[in-house]
């Protein structure tokens, strides 16, 4: 009875921690002012695909101009697990730490996507200023050398 009584504790702590994260991952997760938001399939500018490796992204430097809706084609040619969020740096540390509390974490933010080794997804962002938009996989050993950025020039 002691056995099922700790496993039954042991998973109730997991999902609290579980939720704990996902909500808070959620409070820091956009900023739209700073990163823009969600792109309308229909208004797509212009498509950029990213290709993801296991200690890096190529391209990690992309050029768009202000009020372009990207969509983004990624395509993970790892043999690993990765995700790509868009977010200012800042956020990406906070998410990468979250990350690395919580590494079974999947977002159902816009600006996110996750995949296994050989799959593919879309990511449609509208970039409503100028300046510049950061990207990562925030994985636990996977942040400090899997990370980007998008130049957002000025109209």
């Amino acid at each position: 009875m002691k056995k099922h009584i700790t496993v039954f504790f042991s998973i109730m702590m997991f999902w609290v921690v579980s939720v704990s994260a996902g909500l808070n991952h959620n409070q820091h997760s956009i900023n739209p002012s700073a990163i823009g938001k969600p792109g309308d399939p229909a208004n797509v500018t212009r498509t950029i695909e990213i290709t993801i490796m296991d200690n890096y992204f190529l391209p990690s430097k992309i050029n768009v101009r202000q009020g372009e809706t990207i969509k983004f084609i990624v395509k993970n040619e790892g043999m690993r697990r990765h995700e790509m969020v868009i977010d200012s740096l800042e956020n990406l540390n906070k998410h990468a730490k979250m990350m690395r509390s919580n590494p079974g974490f999947i977002s159902d933010s816009p600006n996110y996507v996750d995949m296994l080794p050989r799959e593919q997804k879309e990511l449609i962002w509208h970039f409503t200023e100028s300046g510049i938009v950061n990207f990562a996989c925030g994985y636990p050993g996977h942040f400090k050398g899997m990370r980007g950025e998008i130049y957002v020039e000025m109209k």
